[in-house]
């Protein structure tokens, strides 16, 4: 009998366990027969950079063979990095946030970075090259994107799934950027 895989889920920016349902989240991935391990992130004072490190550190234990990648909005970014390092046996992308070199949403903010995002963040975010980066992933990946997500959301979610050799685009109806949306989970469900 094959092992179970476990998911490693990564939250939005700035978010904890407690910042929306993500107990409900978990369940719906669990109900898919699958062990899933919530993995924190400390945003402050932080970059993409060292997100990835800090997934990678809790990645170190888990096959990759028998591990799925997930994550929700910078999340999702965090985990589609880490994946280019040491490829899973599946990507779950969830509202993939449109903060790569190549997006125009970025690009935007070169001349006013909001005091939110803040100037490191920013350059980290800049380094990334999401068309340079989709080459190296060669997995099973699924975006999912709510339907009134921000036009920059389901584009970035949109070239994604064109980009990446082995990608499917769920585009969930009636959801927001709301992992935890009940339309949302029902997507998560039906995979």
């Amino acid at each position: 009998m094959p092992n179970m895989k476990t998911v490693l889920f990564i939250p939005g920016g700035t978010e904890d366990w407690n910042s929306r349902d993500y107990a409900s989240v978990m369940k719906t991935i669990e109900q898919k027969g699958y062990k899933v391990r919530f993995v924190p992130i400390q945003w402050k004072r932080s970059t993409i950079d060292d997100w990835v490190h800090e997934l990678m550190t809790v990645y170190a234990r888990y096959d990759p063979a028998q591990t799925i990648l997930a994550g929700f909005s910078w999340g999702a970014m965090t985990v589609f990095i880490a994946a280019t390092q040491r490829q899973p046996a599946e990507l779950w992308l969830c509202s993939l946030s449109p903060y790569f070199s190549d997006d125009k949403y970025l690009l935007a903010m070169q001349h006013a970075i909001p005091k939110w995002l803040g100037k490191h963040r920013f350059e980290a975010f800049a380094r990334l090259d999401f068309d340079a980066l989709a080459q190296t992933i060669t997995i099973p990946t699924t975006i999912l994107v709510g339907e009134y997500e921000l036009a920059s959301v389901k584009k970035r979610c949109q070239v994604a799934a064109q980009e990446l050799a082995n990608a499917r685009l769920i585009t969930v109806q009636g959801a927001k950027h709301e992992v935890d949306d009940p339309n949302y989970l029902a997507a998560i469900l039906a995979l």
